[in-house]
Formats: C-alpha cells, structure tokens, sequence
C-alpha cells in the first residue's frame, strides 16, 4: 500500500512538473513574442511618408538593418549583404514618420538595374553636386577639444573624410590617408575625420588603430548636411571655401585622385 502511494505521490509530481514546465514554456515563448519582433509598432514606408529633405543613413550603425527574419545586421556582415549587389532594403517608420529600422531582403531585377545605375553614376569624375559651389557650413569639436568651423578655416585648404569604425574600406585606406597628412603636415591643409560614432567607440578604435586626421566624434549633423548616405566618402575645400573634390568609397585611385585635390587646392 505504502508502495502504491509513493508511486501515485510521484507520478503527480512529474505531472505537476511537466504541467508548470509547459506552462513555464508558454510564458516564456509568449514573452518572447512580445520582445523578438523589432519592428513592433512600426509600419513599412511609402514613398510619400518620407521627408525628401532628410537623407536616409543607411551605415549599419545609425539605424538598425535587419534581415528579412529580423536577425540584426552589423560590422562585416552588414557591408557584405549590401555590397554584392543581391539586396536591396524597405524603410520602417513610427507613427511619427520617424525612419526606425531597415530591413534587407532580395532585390528585384529591377531595383538591381537601378543600384547598378546608381553606381556608375557615382562613380564617374565631375558627377558630385558637391564640386565647385560654396563649401556648406559646419562647426564641430574633435575628441581633444579643438573647435573647427568652415568660417575659421577660410584660407586654408580643408580635407574631410565621413567614416565609421565598422566600415572596413574606412579602415583600409587610412593608412595611406596617414601618409598624406604627414605629406602635407607644414602646409595650410586641415585633416578633419567625421565619424558618426560615439566618442567611447572611437577610443577603443583608436587604442589599435593610427589615424592621424583630427576626428570628430557623433559628427550625424554635418553628414546629414552634406548628403553622405556611403562610406567612406571625402571632399576637399579649397582656400576660398568652395568644394573642389568629392568621392564616394575606395576605388583603385580614391587616394591618389585625393592626393591630386590637395596639390591643385593648395597651389
């Protein structure tokens, strides 16, 4: 008898551990339902819902990019998916129209043939809306203090270069970006390097890495100013503030078409 009922005491146990193990289960999977969709509350935007004035920041950093099951893209991962051509993105917004998040997914053949356009657009001489108008102004601080504005920097030629620390071609030229600075270190030439990281991720950065330019941290406001939506991207002022060069990425000639707009501003 003592026997059945240690049997009947454990069988009601199991069930009642399997049964607060199911619902444990369910309350768990209900809670993370609620968590694991970051587009909660957040609709896919149209072409009318977005401000043509405001530049889309599409870095891998700024915004969130998901892929199409919502795993979060970032670093290396994220300048694979959108460089090899096959992707393409949808916008999400709150119901401020505020852009959220991007979510990556195959693209069209259509929208193939655009970014191809785009591309090659982008890639040829003269093309930049930038070059020949007045420099648009700017005031900013770099990571040690120093104050720069385009007013305070009439006369001299100015050399900027948007980047971030996860984008790889960034790291990539700044070596060579180094040798330039060091090329014209005794001459009227300032080197600003305008990230749009926060100050914290760039002094880890920099704990490994050299670069010589005077970097600006969370510098968001100046690259919505001028329009930067790839990386790396540099231009070059000239002494009477008017825009001389100006690229996008790192090509095969990027630094020595850069060094070639510093010798010509200079003179």
């Amino acid at each position: 008898m003592i026997k059945k009922i240690g049997i009947f005491i454990l069988t009601a146990l199991i069930m009642v551990n399997d049964n607060y193990a199911q619902v444990s289960n369910e309350i768990n999977e209900a809670s993370e339902k609620k968590i694991s969709n970051p587009l909660q509350g957040l609709r896919k935007a149209n072409s009318t819902d977005l401000d043509p004035s405001k530049h889309l920041m599409l870095d891998g950093v700024s915004t969130p990019v998901y892929t199409e099951n919502l795993t979060l893209v970032e670093g290396d991962d994220f300048m694979q998916l959108m460089s090899n051509g096959d992707n393409f993105f949808d916008i999400y917004i709150d119901s401020n129209k505020e852009v959220k998040a991007y979510v990556l997914r195959k693209a069209t053949d259509l929208e193939k043939s655009k970014m191809v356009k785009m591309k090659t657009n982008s890639e040829m001489p003269g093309k930049s809306d930038l070059i020949g108008k007045p420099a648009l102004p700017f005031s900013v601080t770099d990571i040690n203090d120093n104050n720069y504005s385009l007013e305070s920097l009439k006369g001299k030629v100015i050399v900027i270069n948007f980047w971030f620390v996860e984008c790889k071609p960034c790291v990539m030229e700044m070596p060579e970006l180094n040798k330039i600075v060091e090329k014209y270190k005794n001459k009227d030439v300032v080197f600003l390097g305008l990230a749009i990281n926060q100050i914290d991720k760039i002094e880890k950065f920099l704990k490994t890495t050299q670069y010589k330019y005077n970097i600006v941290a969370d510098a968001k406001d100046v690259v919505g100013t001028y329009g930067v939506t790839s990386f790396p991207m540099h231009i070059v002022i000239d002494k009477n503030s008017i825009v001389t060069f100006s690229v996008n990425g790192l090509g095969p000639t990027t630094i020595e078409d850069l060094e070639n707009a510093i010798d010509s501003s200079v003179k």
